[in-house]
């Protein structure tokens, strides 16, 4: 029965679209970063958002030990971004050829992007095999015009506007 429900589970998560984000911290001067579609809002009051982790990332300690980190909301024209921060091959150079700056003196922030979150960590939590990193908003950057990157059934997508 168990084997069921996961994989079912598995297939329903298929069908939720999620937008692509690219977590970043700095470590030692060195931008850092990692792909990531389970991430949500939390509160407006504090703004906060959560990001779930996966423990075995190589990125999780200094992510859930990191006093800020960011939060890039990419654009439907940055897929090029998320395939470069998920590949092991450029683990020490996801930054290279990617338009980037330091926002607050020392998060990294990915240029073009939806928009920008800056987060001072709040809390972790531990569940099963990841940690719920909450994060309280301390500057955010927005583009104008509406346009994420989406993930459903193992691709990615664009957002189509309905008056479209």
């Amino acid at each position: 029965m168990h084997d069921m429900v996961e994989t079912d589970f598995r297939l329903a998560m298929r069908r939720l679209a999620a937008t692509v984000t690219i977590l970043t911290l700095e470590d030692q001067g060195r931008p850092m970063g990692m792909a990531a579609t389970a991430v949500c809002s939390l509160s407006i009051d504090p703004p906060s958002i959560l990001a779930c982790i996966n423990q075995a990332a190589r990125l999780h300690p200094l992510l859930v030990g990191a006093d800020r980190f960011g939060l890039n909301i990419l654009a439907d024209d940055q897929d090029d971004i998320v395939r470069r921060f998920s590949d092991p091959r450029f683990r020490k150079t996801r930054f290279d050829d990617v338009d980037w700056h330091f926002e607050s003196g020392d998060v990294p922030v990915i240029a073009g992007s939806q928009a920008s979150l800056v987060c001072a960590r709040s809390e972790v939590l531990q569940h099963a095999s990841h940690s719920i990193v909450i994060g309280e908003v301390i500057s955010a950057n927005v583009c104008t015009d509406i346009r994420p990157l989406l993930y459903v059934d193992g691709g990615f997508a664009r957002h189509v506007r309905a008056d479209s």
